[in-house]
This record gives C-alpha cells, sequence and structure tokens, in this order.
C-alpha cells in the first residue's frame, strides 16, 4: 500500500505518532511518506496535536483518510487511541531527519496520564490518572538524548525509577512538558535526584502561575 502523512501542526517538531505508524508500516512492506498532492495514495494519515493548528485545506487523493490527535478536541476523532501493536512500537527516527536539531534524539513517554484535574488541561481527560507506560530502552534506539514527553512523571513511581536508570546510563533528558514544581518542593530526594541528571535543556516547571496551584 502508499501510505501518505499529514503533519497538521507543522514539521517542526517530530510527530510521534506519525514515526510509529511509519515504523509500523515498514515491516508490513508499505511504501510511506509525508503527502505529495500529485500522488494518490491507499491511506492517508493526519495527525494534529495542537487546537490552535489549522487542519490541513488541501485537496488529498486517498481511498481513505484517517485523522487523530489532541487538536481535535471536541469531536469524535479526540478519543481515537492507537492500537496496541502501533501504539508500543519504536518509532522511525528517519522521518523526520531532516530536523537537524533533533536528528540524535530518542523520542516517547515514560508515563501517561495524570493526578491532577486542571480545568484547563484535556491529559485527564484523554488519558486518565497516570500510568506506568514505557521503559526507556523501548524507544532509545542507542541515541544518548531523549526528549519525553510525560504530562506528570514525578507522580508515578515507574517514572522515578526510570529517571534512576537515565542517571546510570548518563542520557541527557528533557522532560518538554514541564515538572511538578509541588511534588520537588515537597520532596527533597526527587530533588535530589533531578540534580543528578544530565539536562539537554533546562530543567521546566509545568506549573508557573500561583493560582494554578489551587485548581489543579
Amino acid at each position: 500500500m502508499k501510505i501518505g502523512l499529514i503533519d497538521v501542526d507543522g514539521r517542526n517538531f517530530p510527530n510521534l505518532v506519525l514515526m510509529k505508524l511509519s515504523t509500523y508500516h515498514k515491516t508490513k512492506g508499505d511504501t510511506i511518506e509525508f503527502i505529495n498532492i500529485m500522488k494518490t495514495y491507499d491511506v492517508v494519515y493526519n495527525s494534529k496535536v495542537f487546537t490552535y493548528s489549522k487542519d490541513s485545506d488541501f485537496s488529498v487523493s486517498a481511498r481513505e483518510i484517517i485523522k487523530g490527535g489532541t487538536g481535535y478536541y471536541g469531536s469524535d476523532i479526540f478519543k481515537k487511541i492507537l492500537p496496541i501493536e502501533i501504539e508500543h512500537i519504536k518509532p522511525d527516527y528517519s522521518l523526520y531527519s531532516f530536523i537537524k536539531k533533533y536528528k540524535d534524539c530518542a523520542f516517547g513517554f515514560l508515563t501517561r496520564g495524570c493526578p491532577n484535574k486542571c480545568n484547563f488541561c484535556i491529559v485527564p481527560e484523554k488519558e486518565g490518572n497516570i500510568k506506568a507506560y514505557a521503559d526507556i530502552d523501548d524507544f532509545l534506539d542507542n541515541r544518548k538524548i531523549a526528549i519525553l514527553m510525560d504530562n506528570n512523571v514525578l507522580a508515578s513511581e515507574h517514572g522515578l525509577k526510570q529517571i534512576e536508570k537515565i542517571v546510570d546510563k548518563k542520557i541527557r533528558i528533557d522532560f518538554n512538558q514541564g515538572l511538578d514544581a509541588k511534588i520537588i518542593a515537597e520532596n527533597p530526594d526527587i530533588a535530589k535526584l533531578l540534580s543528578k541528571v544530565k539536562w539537554y535543556k533546562p530543567l521546566r516547571m509545568a506549573c508557573d502561575k500561583k493560582k494554578w496551584y489551587a485548581i489543579c
């Protein structure tokens, strides 16, 4: 089959779902690429992370078009999840090899969900309470840098054990969704653990306004 991909948010940051879909279809012998509007495809996948991203409005020639992602919040599309055989597959990092600053980075989640109920966040609705999701080795692919997209990794025992493993492996990491400032402030052992991490980018806090503490 001929598979086309559309990264609705633009191709400035690797889309994890599209990388997993790429691996899955390549293992089945399918051809896969970002779409060329001059071509016809059997299946085209639209992935949208952010609600503010404008959906693609160009004409696509395909037998089937499948949309998914948190960016479709408010519609039935938002509730879609990847089949288990794709969800835990190793991403195809070659798909975004043209983004030079990320060419040596792995991408993934150690945990999914969040125990908080912040009224500005859709994570609890889509993913539920926090749960163990993956081991760092599942998607590291022998790389020394990992961009981790967990929403509240410090609230998970599994997440903390994974951070200990990351420290032991001397991997440079970035939690690009930020870390829970309350948990760090209330747990000196966690703060000490984080001080041992080799950070790829400066540590960022997920909750940086005092008024948010009352609603999270």
